[in-house]
């Protein structure tokens, strides 16, 4: 027999390994990046749902002219929105530890008490016929990314893009 006719296919063992190796080596360079991806975007919906539910409660109170408060917890990050005496549970976050682990949340220049309420007029005080507040939430998420809402008296919330990362 003659070997020049025969057709070598396939691939060797080392070449099989050598491609595998290389591999795994873009893997493990491509997955913490990919994690705090994840992590940062969870994040970031906390982030936009807090004053998607101020703009609720500011908009109930003006509508409904009954008082709306809510209450915010700053080492969980939750919040509970109250219409009256009625909890709105749609509109509040409850578990926010177990679905953003590691996330924390500060409030200053805020209402000792934690509460922001709106007047029918829509503005945020720091109580029942209190004076107009407007607090600053930092969020920070367990890999370190930082975002910062300045919450006006007039209910608007101001998400600094500067300090997003």
């Amino acid at each position: 027999m003659r070997r020049a006719d025969r057709c070598i296919r396939g691939f060797t063992l080392i070449e099989m390994m050598v491609t595998i190796a290389i591999a795994a080596l873009l893997g493990l360079l491509v997955v913490p990046n990919l994690v705090s991806m994840v992590d940062s975007g969870k994040t970031s919906v906390l982030v936009n749902k807090f004053p998607q539910d101020l703009a609720w409660a500011r908009n109930q109170a003006v509508t409904t002219q009954q008082p709306v408060s809510m209450s915010l917890s700053s080492s969980s990050c939750n919040w509970q929105t109250t219409v009256g005496t009625n909890a709105v549970a749609e509109h509040s976050m409850s578990n926010a530890s177990s679905l953003y682990p590691g996330t924390q949340c500060q409030i200053e220049n805020g209402p000792s008490s934690g509460s922001l309420y709106f007047t029918s007029d829509g503005l945020v005080t720091d109580g029942p016929g209190g004076n107009p507040v407007s607090p600053t939430i930092t969020v920070t998420a367990a890999k370190g990314q930082i975002w910062v809402l300045q919450v006006l008296a007039s209910g608007t919330v101001i998400l600094n893009s500067n300090t997003a990362s």
